[in-house]
């Protein structure tokens, strides 16, 4: 765990801190799949999957499931549109969209990251994060 000094103000003591978690790729896997097969149907549609050239990750072994297994392996990604916002350009979720849902998810909104980190999470859960991953927020409540 890194820390930062202790933050002294008028009344106010406080430690910042910043904590390094490992998440499973299974346990990803099963948000994005809360998201794409439920929690995020009202306003997300696929346009298009990038194939990775190897497939180190399947969400269940012997089958590919493109909206989850690709975007979790090198290479891969899934193109996302947003029909609320159909002028908009879809966007690309791959890994590094998927790490910086994460840390959005953990940092602004913890509420639904303890869920996750838990395994208390549903397809609410599964709908904040493929937002925090997408959009850097939660645009659609």
């Amino acid at each position: 765990m890194k820390t930062n000094a202790t933050e002294m103000g008028t009344g106010n003591c406080a430690v910042r801190f910043t904590k390094t978690e490992n998440v499973s790729f299974e346990n990803i896997g099963g948000l994005l799949c809360s998201a794409f097969e439920g929690g995020s149907n009202y306003w997300y549609e696929i346009h298009d999957y990038v194939e990775p050239k190897e497939i180190t990750f399947q969400a269940m072994k012997g089958e590919v499931f493109p909206h989850i297994d690709y975007p979790l392996n090198v290479g891969g990604a899934v193109i996302v549109g947003d029909m609320e916002a159909p002028e908009e350009a879809p966007k690309r979720l791959d890994m590094a969209a998927i790490k910086r849902g994460l840390k959005v998810m953990a940092e602004k909104y913890p509420r639904h990251w303890q869920d996750f980190v838990s395994e208390n999470d549903d397809a609410i859960t599964g709908d904040v994060f493929l937002q925090c991953c997408l959009f850097g927020e939660i645009v659609y409540a």
